[in-house]
């Protein structure tokens, strides 16, 4: 029996409101998240850098910033994905979750003392899946080359 590791992930809240499409690796070898906030809100990209990933033994807390101040501070939109193995390819494992959203206090907050970050979480129920994806389109040259 195969043991892949699930590369996509598609998370949603009970109602909605919240979307989560997380990709550990995208055609051009990144990872990708888009998000959706509130009904019929904008879905928000993020590549690259722009994603955090933390492993722990609880799972893999992937994290993206979705505002920033210089001052006041941040607010961050964080997800727990937990270990999944899948037995084919073509398998596809749908599990349950939290989203975290996390107010960051910064410098300029007032009050400069207590505690510097709340948490709103949103259960989530998604569903792991592999995806195969391209990851250097054939160019000219190596088509020329490969002719050679």
């Amino acid at each position: 029996m195969a043991n892949i590791k699930p590369n996509r992930f598609v998370l949603q809240s009970s109602d909605g409101t919240t979307k989560v499409d997380y990709e550990t690796s995208s055609f051009i070898g990144q990872p990708t998240l888009n998000l959706m906030q509130g009904p019929g809100g904008p879905i928000r990209h993020f590549a690259g850098s722009q994603i955090r990933t933390l492993n722990s033994e609880i799972g893999t807390l992937v994290t993206v910033t979705t505002q920033l101040t210089v001052d006041t501070g941040s607010t961050s939109f964080s997800v727990l994905i937990p270990a999944i193995s899948l037995g084919a390819i073509s398998e596809h494992k749908t599990f349950t979750t939290e989203a975290i959203i996390t107010h960051h206090t910064g410098p300029n907050s007032v009050p400069a003392t207590g505690v510097h970050e709340t948490y709103k979480f949103i259960p989530l129920k998604g569903e792991a899946s592999f995806i195969l994806a391209l990851l250097e389109p054939v160019t000219g040259a190596l088509a020329q080359a490969a002719k050679t």
